[in-house]
């Protein structure tokens, strides 16, 4: 349980933080504060899990199936979509190369870019996922931080942090790492969901992005933009929009609101042994009703996505 007078520092530039955005009870003996740092436009996740928790957290058991598949077959088909259109979002500033990708999960992004004449490699906070990633796809994946990874400076065109910065425990850290390893002219595509979209402040605890104790840290379109500017990177686009992620967001959103168990159709999405490990405890009613709302929910999710994004410039998500 989080302590009631216990007094925090931003991890960024260490002044004291006083301001608490949101409480979050993960179980009945997990208590999450998120706070909240004005000036670096950052807010993280207190108390912050131990090794040994994490490494529970992202196994086989909890995260996904050792086969490395979170969804079931229509979604993953989607999913590889989504992947290819990264793959060319890439490709449009530099066409062929070398590429790390952090937080590369099963390998699924690195095949495709592997396939397409790339040369390709991964880094995972998990040893486990990351075995995975290299025996499906010959790929070399490296896990830990990156003290261990061992990649000489200068080894990348592009490297790619696709919704990991808020996973990892030092994001100043990763980025300057960063720095290192691209060469230069390199290209670094960071996406995390953000912190300041309408739907993060619709939502509040019920936001679906707001994924703790997973996220450690919570960033906005201007706290990330800091943290790049503060390791001589210099941002050549923001990207408010992103169709995986975003529309999503808000539904899965809009359902929590509803009164719904938190995040249960992103539950009903996932393959059939995830499914019915997490399924267990759902209420029918709470199944039922969401299929129910979902004729009504999904347009406007789009629509309210559309309206953040372009409108609002506070997309759910922001790369």
């Amino acid at each position: 349980p989080l302590q009631k007078n216990m007094e925090y520092s931003c991890p960024f530039c260490g002044n004291p933080v006083k301001r608490k955005l949101k409480e979050v009870r993960v179980s009945n003996s997990s208590m999450y504060s998120v706070f909240f740092f004005d000036r670096c436009a950052v807010g993280f996740t207190a108390p912050v899990p131990s090794t040994a928790e994490l490494n529970e957290l992202y196994s086989s058991e909890s995260y996904r199936t050792s086969s490395g598949v979170r969804f079931n077959k229509l979604l993953e088909n989607l999913v590889s979509l989504f992947r290819l259109g990264r793959k060319r979002r890439i490709e449009r500033y530099i066409g062929r190369g070398r590429i790390l990708d952090i937080g590369c999960g099963r390998g699924l992004f690195l095949a495709l870019m592997k396939e397409g004449g790339w040369e390709a490699a991964g880094a995972e906070f998990s040893e486990e996922t990351a075995s995975y990633a290299s025996r499906a796809y010959g790929i070399e994946v490296k896990s830990g931080g990156p003290s261990a990874w061992g990649f000489p400076d200068g080894s990348f065109d592009v490297i790619t942090i696709h919704h990991a910065l808020e996973h990892v425990p030092d994001p100043a850290e990763m980025l300057g790492a960063c720095g290192r390893l691209l060469k230069k002219g390199g290209l670094l595509v960071v996406a995390v969901p953000n912190l300041s979209s309408l739907q993060a402040a619709a939502g509040k605890r019920a936001w679906f992005h707001l994924d703790i104790p997973y996220h450690l840290y919570h960033l906005t379109e201007a706290g990330l933009a800091g943290l790049l500017k503060k390791n001589s990177f210099s941002v050549l686009t923001i990207r408010r929009f992103d169709l995986e992620q975003g529309p999503f967001g808000w539904l899965q959103t809009l359902l929590n609101l509803s009164g719904i168990r938190k995040n249960l159709f992103y539950s009903l999405l996932k393959n059939p042994a995830l499914r019915k490990r997490e399924l267990r405890e759902a209420a029918k009613m709470g199944v039922s009703l969401t299929f129910l709302l979902l004729p009504v929910y999904v347009p406007l999710s789009f629509a309210l996505s559309l309206f953040e994004s372009f409108l609002l410039n506070r997309g759910g998500t922001v790369d």
